[in-house]
């Protein structure tokens, strides 16, 4: 590092003298020096073999050393004219060796005919790679820029002026490369030997990579609309919709719809799916429309703070401006939180939002760059990382992205869109015909989507957590069937179902998300619990005798005392037993630890348990006592602004409250059991600081939605290289 940065040193204090009030020129102007390589080579050399410096300290230090080019640059920049008086031969321009954005290979800039520096800037210019084709300081510039690169070990950024077709460098610094364009470089330094994997991984963060696989877009010029909490990043554009139902039409209709609702439900599903992005005006980090838009790859904006949604009329309504109406263009940004009026399709761009119809794929350079990097991330993991998957398509794509097994299926989430008035009719139906037959088909759907699950992930374990929805997102909506009451007794037309109407009064609970969910719903409708059980003990089955290597394992949600497992693994063998299955070796048990309560009787736990995974989505909110979807939009960020809290206990792991039940918890499950397996599935999953925790406690694997993989791949690594040195420092 210091060796290289003295180079530099020596170099700009060669070329200041030598340039005092005059620039650098081409070879081709008559006043140039006769040896151009002066330009380049000038000042004290010395072997490099000297620093014992890595390969990520020396990038780094370049680009922040006072002796790099950015110092050699600052020193002669002040005596230039900015390219004043250029004529039509003439023109500033902005040059990198590589594309910035994407990282490949090549002059990239943008260049300005006829024009200054600050004409460039304010005005745009024309692609430098097409300007530069058929002009004689072209290749020159390009030779440049390759050696400027090659002699720093990182790209470059180069602003020059062209004077009657003669090329004048005005500076050359770093180009402190983002996203794509840093993980190309680093994964040429990969294949080159010029940077090891744990150089690679020092310089590459989990935003860099979030930055380089989310939806591309542009939002600079376009007019902010509201603010709120980004929670799928990226950007993409579209037309506004008030409905699921409308962003399916505008689907089928060859648009891209953009679906504003206050709070999304289990029924919105097809339009999420329809979507490219999605705004909710309530929500957060871990409500329904965060979770599934992470998992969809779609673009999101929760907990809008300076805007409401009116399903009425309908329209969003910002505190400052005209509503947004339906067929409105707009564009959101899920990376900055932001909703922007109007879009750039008008000129060009495309909107993209991964897996959306229509995004474009990652071009083959950007997949080989992610694909090598993450590659040497695997080769310093500490920790398994798992897949979320609902579906078996979720778990080929994860499987596909590296996954190690499925960390967390949620068998609500099999049970959404057209199958969701199965689960309607068992929760409000009695002993009928229509609730035993409703009971058959659910078994049966999900078997079948068992066995294929099971197919994919042939050989890797599959956590299947048993039901644990609210009831309310499955029943009816009360208020809307009470006013539909309402308006039929008035005018005197037909009102609502009196069956539904009757199931939603009677299951209301007050505060659904802690009242009957998880194991507390098959306690109270064992039914449920032994359909679920026989689906995944016959799926097992299937996949067996079909020669597979079923891996199951069943995690029962929302558990606070022992017995609650002791009950479900007597309904386990009863569902054995009952397949002809007695004897064959029982799937794992384990109980999700999301209660305080359960954290606290982790050790007790553990004796019926075998393995535990950590809820931390309710986990967090029970133990600050927030409530999932309304924190976010007025409580979290009044607080942020006071600063009373850094960050919202949504979006960051909270190590002095949540780590420590957590610590506590795995501490006193290993004291009674060794060996128990312990992962987490919670959002909190990729948080650095949880990591760094199941690092330490010697945790099993972390589990996210497909398409955060790689980035949980990418942390897990990077953790574990950090957690490595801390232990040779010692």
């Amino acid at each position: 590092m210091h060796v290289q940065s003295s180079i530099w040193r020596a170099r700009a204090r060669t070329r200041f003298r030598r340039t005092r009030r005059r620039t650098w020129r081409s070879s081709t102007s008559p006043r140039s020096p006769t040896r151009r390589p002066s330009r380049w080579r000038t000042g004290r050399t010395c072997s490099a073999s000297t620093s014992t410096a890595s390969g990520a300290d020396r990038f780094r230090s370049s680009l922040t050393s006072t002796g790099s080019p950015a110092g050699a640059a600052r020193r002669i920049l002040h005596v230039q004219d900015g390219g004043r008086g250029l004529r039509t031969d003439s023109g500033s321009g902005l040059a990198y060796s590589c594309d910035p954005d994407t990282g490949r290979p090549g002059l990239a800039g943008r260049f300005r005919a006829g024009g200054t520096g600050a004409e460039l800037l304010l005005r745009g210019g024309r692609d430098l790679a097409e300007a530069a084709a058929d002009q004689p300081w072209g290749a020159e510039l390009a030779a440049l820029a390759r050696a400027a690169e090659r002699e720093a070990g990182h790209p470059v950024r180069i602003e020059f002026v062209v004077r009657h077709h003669r090329l004048t460098v005005l500076a050359v610094t770093p180009a402190a490369p983002r996203g794509a364009a840093l993980l190309a470089h680093v994964a040429r330094g990969l294949d080159d030997g010029t940077l090891t994997d744990t150089d690679a991984l020092d310089l590459v963060d989990a935003d860099d990579l979030a930055l380089a696989l989310a939806p591309a877009g542009r939002v600079s010029g376009l007019p902010v609309l509201c603010h709120g909490q980004g929670v799928a990043p990226g950007v993409a554009e579209g037309v506004a919709v008030f409905s699921a139902d409308a962003a399916v039409a505008a689907r089928d209709g060859g648009a891209e719809p953009v679906l504003i609702l206050p709070v999304t439900m289990p029924q919105d599903l097809p339009g999420l799916l329809a979507a490219v992005a999605v705004v909710t005006e309530q929500g957060g980090s871990t409500s329904h429309a965060a979770v599934v838009t992470r998992g969809l790859g779609r673009v999101c904006v929760t907990a809008l703070r300076d805007a409401r949604v009116d399903l009425d009329a309908p329209c969003l309504r910002p505190d400052d401006g005209e509503p947004v109406r339906p067929g409105d263009r707009i564009t959101v940004d899920g990376t900055a939180g932001a909703v922007h009026r109007g879009g750039r399709q008008a000129e060009g761009s495309r909107s993209s939002a991964g897996g959306a119809a229509g995004a474009g794929e990652p071009d083959a350079p950007a997949t080989r760059a992610v694909a090598r990097v993450l590659a040497a991330a695997d080769r310093r993991a500490g920790l398994a990382v798992r897949v979320n998957a609902d579906t078996p398509a979720d778990a080929e794509a994860g499987r596909a992205a590296g996954a190690t097994g499925v960390g967390l299926c949620r068998v609500e989430h099999m049970l959404l869109g057209e199958r969701q008035p199965l689960l309607a009719t068992i929760l409000t139906g009695a002993a009928s015909a229509a609730t035993s037959e409703a009971l058959d088909r659910l078994r049966e759907t999900l078997r079948d989507d068992f066995v294929a699950m099971l197919r994919v992930m042939d050989g890797l374990p599959v956590t299947v957590r048993l039901l644990d929805p609210p009831r309310h997102e499955f029943l009816p909506d009360l208020t809307r069937l009470e006013v539909a009451e309402a308006v039929a007794r008035a005018g005197g037309g037909a009102g609502p179902d009196p069956v539904a109407l009757a199931a939603a009064r009677r299951l209301r609970e007050t505060d659904p998300m802690l009242g009957v969910r998880g194991i507390r719903l098959g306690v109270l409708d064992p039914r449920l619990l032994e359909a679920q059980l026989a689906a995944l003990v016959e799926a097992t089955a299937l996949a067996r005798r079909d020669g597979g290597d079923p891996r199951p394992e069943l995690l029962v949600p929302m558990v606070t005392v022992p017995a609650e497992l002791e009950l479900v693994r007597e309904r386990l063998a009863e569902a054995y037993e009952r397949f002809g299955a007695a004897g064959a070796e029982p799937m794992p048990v384990g109980a999700m630890v999301e209660t305080p309560r359960a954290a606290l009787l982790a050790g007790e736990l553990a004796r019926v348990a075998d393995f535990l995974s950590i809820g931390s989505n309710d986990l967090t909110a029970l133990v600050w006592g927030l409530s999932r979807d309304d924190a976010e939009r007025e409580l979290v960020p009044r607080y942020r602004e006071l600063g009373l809290i850094e960050a919202s206990p949504a979006a960051r792991w909270d190590d002095d409250g949540v780590g420590v039940a957590v610590r506590r918890a795995v501490v006193a499950a290993r004291r009674v059991r060794p060996g128990i397996g312990v992962g987490i599935c919670g959002e909190h999953a990729l948080d650095p600081a949880a990591v760094r925790l199941l690092v330490r406690l010697g945790a099993d694997y972390v589990s996210c939605s497909p398409a955060r993989l790689p980035v949980a791949r990418l942390t897990v690594a990077r953790v574990t290289v950090a957690a490595e040195r801390a232990t040779e420092a010692r």
